[in-house]
């Protein structure tokens, strides 16, 4: 995905203007080139290699004559907007029509198996620093993905908060309790009577009032 943008300029030192824009605006300086009648190699040869479309180069070549400079960028699609900007800049610096409908042609971009193992130019590396060694070592460490170990304390290096203020532990397994009050008296002696009874007597055991 490369954009091709090109444009025609009465001379050599109007399209430099134009480049020394683009380079002010961060674009690369292997990504722009200028064509004139003497580059070497011949003019539509430049062009070809430029990745200028046959069509436009057989126009741009009866055009190059005396001082005019083609101005050829060859926009990528990374950085994300390089095309855009380029496009952008050049528009403040007016050029020579040559009766091209469009001087700002997309190419589309095939896979190549070839570089299957390397990066693109410029591309930025996901976590990983081949250039220079970080002075604090590896952000997320040299293994920042570790199995989990089982946790059996809320304290680190596996201590129990208990051990902090009581020699023993304060957690420990729930008695089974009979009694609604703290300390297992039953709610009905503070009456003085036998409010909860367990013992019932049977229903045929009750006097039964005849009339």
């Amino acid at each position: 995905m490369t954009t091709i943008i090109t444009r025609l300029y009465s001379d050599r030192s109007a399209a430099v203007a134009a480049k020394d824009s683009l380079l002010s605006y961060g674009l690369n300086e292997d990504i722009i080139g200028i064509i004139t009648a003497e580059t070497g190699g011949g003019a539509l040869a430049a062009m070809k290699a430029a990745r200028v479309s046959t069509a436009s180069a057989n126009v741009y070549l009866g055009a190059i004559t005396g001082d005019r400079a083609l101005l050829v960028v060859e926009a990528p699609f990374n950085p994300i907007g390089t095309a855009r900007t380029a496009i952008k800049v050049l528009g403040k610096h007016p050029a020579l029509d040559v009766g091209l409908a469009d001087e700002d042609v997309y190419l589309r971009e095939y896979p190549n198996v070839r570089h299957e193992d390397s990066l693109l130019k410029g591309s930025p590396l996901l976590m990983s620093n081949p250039f220079r060694k970080l002075p604090h070592g590896p952000v997320l460490g040299s293994n920042p993905i570790i199995r989990s170990k089982e946790r059996t304390s809320a304290m680190r290096g596996g201590g129990y908060m208990s051990r902090m203020f009581w020699p023993m532990k304060l957690v420990s397994p729930q008695k089974e309790r009979n009694s609604a009050i703290r300390g297992g008296m039953l709610f009905s002696s503070l009456f003085g009577l036998p409010l909860l009874m367990s013992n019932w007597a049977s229903r045929e055991d009750l006097p039964t009032i005849i009339r």
